[in-house]
């Protein structure tokens, strides 16, 4: 049973092996210039071109300060809520995708449409107004500020310039401003392409009747940017379009501020129409609807050991950031959705943040989050879906596996830096999955409990087991008893290698000696079959074995195991990478152009075929290494193959970018509506979009 929702799983698996000798990490098991002969090269050039993208992604939040930059955003600052004038003549779409074609209102209802060049756009439309009326919009933070003056504003300091994109399909004139202070009338002609606009701020001006003290100071700004116009300049009214509003340069707060910390982006995202309500077909939302601000805990664990494994000045500033967030995150969980904290105190992560800004710069409202508190990801869609913020919480729950990748992030960061806080916050995450998760009834197969549910559910644990997050925690346990040994304190490491045990025990008892594979974990006896759930093995206590067959089953099992004394002898690990070979691996067209990959199951639950990247990327880690564990050739071959295949999806598979890997690709993928551009699996649709897990 494996994680709910769109999160990307995977692994950087050879980041997670220790040698059995000093629980350092072993970053050449897999890669013996003895055993592969063209992976080096290719491996090299694949990274080359990848780092930039992770680079780019760590510090998109600290290289600008975006008032827009598109539809749930989270780079995103303030609420466009400070509605004023008459504002029954305001129509307001904060996820336009722009259609120059388009007259009216400039915005495409083709929900086969996708901007990939702009995302979404920020659409305001004026009624034609009557004499003496006026109408504007602010973005404005915290949200309804115009009508309930409350919170602290941002300090924008450093900044000179107000910037930002600007059409209008018919024409317009309006003013902008910031802070209360706005310019001159501009006159937008009619276009269907964009003018960048560049404001100096201390040229605004106080809006006539008002004695606003222009320029505004800078250091709390509540008003962060403003739209209006009058009978006088826009008697019929009209529309403008607005793309990445932004301060330049970027305020000294961004590079600086604890709040302003922040997770890589996990996927990208473009323009697509979204929908109020599921759609019946085998994808609920467009994944552009539902990711834009996604970041998985998993994904920046991987993240933060890739930068450490190259370990440049850059990147190892870049791998501060991220553990300077988990350490911010840990400490400071969203009071309207909190996970459950164990009985002595300890705490676990979510398996899910949003991008930007890590922190809430002001309190939600009661029973909400609180000021300094996380900020969750999600996507708008309808009250009736989402309740009544309209806003649909993905990833909010937790799972062992997301909170064990996190543990070998930060012991790996403190084993770099020295930072004490790293390995407490390890600890601290430990002890939670230990107390919170454990099963202690002695009945069943042992091991741990998935976790809490997302989508805002109540946090009640799921008592199922995933033996990849299983394996994942004794690995992030085999860590810790290995740098408490290190430091002398022999209790504390037999208690994590107890702590391991329990996990890695309950990953062998899944091993199927018939079939060479492992089982995907336990279920619930009683559990219905289901998609990705085939509750049919062996039962004991509580607990059914799920025997149906998923690729991380086999690869995180054996990449966390194989190399260790207690498991070593106990089958032969070459089965299980055999395994993945024979029932994985998926062959697809994209034009005339072939793909070979594997994917995490061995067919779609419905929808066209596809490959995986992630996932191939396990398979060729875990092939190498069990060619390197036995001292053999077997796996060499597709070891070369499918690192070339990474190299051509880098490089040709449709939606790539040159740099990062698209996470699946499908099926003639390019020619599917884009709500239709992922690939199903049982527990998440893997889109056809760059990725940090996949890269």
């Amino acid at each position: 049973m494996r994680h709910l929702g769109y999160a990307l799983l995977g692994l950087l698996a050879l980041l997670v092996l220790f040698s059995a000798a000093n629980g350092q990490p072993v970053v050449s098991r897999s890669f013996g210039t003895n055993q592969i002969t063209t992976d080096i090269s290719s491996s090299s050039i694949i990274s080359d071109l990848a780092y930039p993208l992770l680079a780019e992604r760590v510090t998109a939040n600290r290289s600008n300060l975006y008032v827009y930059q598109g539809a749930d955003s989270g780079f995103n600052h303030g609420f466009p809520s400070g509605w004023f004038g008459n504002i029954d003549k305001i129509h307001l779409d904060t996820a336009c995708v722009n259609d120059p074609d388009d007259t009216v209102d400039g915005c495409s209802t083709d929900q086969d449409r996708l901007d990939r060049e702009r995302g979404t756009v920020l659409r305001i439309s004026f009624s034609p107004l009557a004499l003496g009326q006026f109408a504007g919009v602010n973005i404005e933070e915290p949200e309804n500020w115009g009508a309930q003056p409350r919170g602290i504003g941002y300090d924008l300091s450093g900044a000179t310039h107000v910037v930002f994109e600007v059409r209008s399909p018919g024409g317009i004139k309006a003013q902008f401003g910031v802070g209360g202070c706005i310019t001159p009338f501009f006159d937008i002609l009619p276009s269907s392409s964009y003018a960048t606009i560049s404001i100096p701020i201390d040229s605004l001006k106080p809006p006539p009747g008002l004695l606003n003290p222009c320029p505004p100071n800078l250091a709390d700004v509540h008003l962060l940017f403003t739209v209006v116009t009058n009978y006088i300049y826009a008697p019929n009214g009209g529309t403008i379009l607005l793309d990445n509003i932004r301060l330049e340069p970027v305020p000294s707060r961004q590079q600086s501020d604890e709040r302003a910390l922040s997770f890589p982006l996990s996927t990208q995202t473009f323009g697509a129409v979204a929908l109020q309500n599921p759609d019946p077909g085998r994808v609920p939302f467009p994944p552009d609807q539902v990711l834009p601000n996604l970041t998985t805990t998993y994904e920046s664990a991987l993240t933060l050991l890739a930068l450490l494994l190259r370990g440049t000045p850059e990147d190892l500033g870049n791998a501060r950031l991220i553990a300077d967030t988990f350490d911010y995150a840990l400490h400071h969980d969203n009071s309207g959705d909190l996970l459950p904290v164990a009985q002595d105190g300890s705490i676990g992560l979510h398996s899910g943040y949003e991008s930007g800004d890590i922190a809430l710069l002001n309190d939600q409202g009661p029973g909400s989050g609180q000021a300094g508190h996380v900020r969750l990801a999600g996507f708008s869609a309808s009250t009736q879906l989402c309740g009544p913020s309209g806003f649909c919480l993905v990833l909010d729950g937790a799972t062992g596996g997301n909170n064990a990748f996190a543990i070998v992030a930060m012991v790996a960061a403190y084993q770099r830096f020295g930072d004490q806080r790293y390995l407490d916050d390890a600890r601290t995450i430990g002890n939670w999955i230990f107390l919170n998760l454990r099963d202690s009834s002695n009945t069943g197969f042992g091991g741990y409990f998935l976790g809490y549910p997302d989508e805002g559910k109540p946090k009640e644990l799921i008592r199922g087991k995933s033996i990849e997050n299983n394996a994942d925690i004794f690995a992030a346990f085999t860590m810790l008893a290995a740098v408490e040994r290190k430091l002398g304190n022999a209790v504390e490491a037999t208690k994590w290698t107890m702590r391991a045990n329990i996990a890695g025990d309950f990953v062998m008892e899944m091993f199927d000696p018939v079939s060479g594979c492992f089982s995907a974990g336990t279920v619930r006896i009683g559990t219905a079959p289901g998609s990705g759930i085939d509750p049919s093995g062996p039962q004991q206590g509580d607990d059914a074995i799920n025997v149906f067959a998923f690729l991380d089953a086999n690869t995180f099992t054996t990449l966390a195991l194989a190399a260790l004394p207690r498991y070593e002898n106990d089958i032969d690990w070459r089965r299980p990478i055999q395994c993945v070979k024979n029932r994985f691996a998926q062959s697809i067209t994209v034009g005339e152009e072939r793909f070979d990959g594997f994917n995490i199951v061995e067919q779609p639950t419905t929808g066209p075929n596809g490959a995986a990247w992630e996932f191939t990327a396990q398979a060729i880690v875990a092939m190498g290494f069990a060619d390197r564990l036995y001292n053999e050739r077997q796996f060499e071959q597709g070891v070369d193959f499918y690192l070339r295949e990474i190299r051509r999806a880098q490089t040709s598979a449709p939606f790539s970018d040159g740099r990062g890997l698209v996470a699946s690709s499908l099926q003639d993928g390019d020619a599917l509506p884009p709500i239709e551009q992922c690939l199903s699996t049982p527990f998440q649709c893997i889109p056809e979009r760059v990725g940090l897990a996949a890269t």
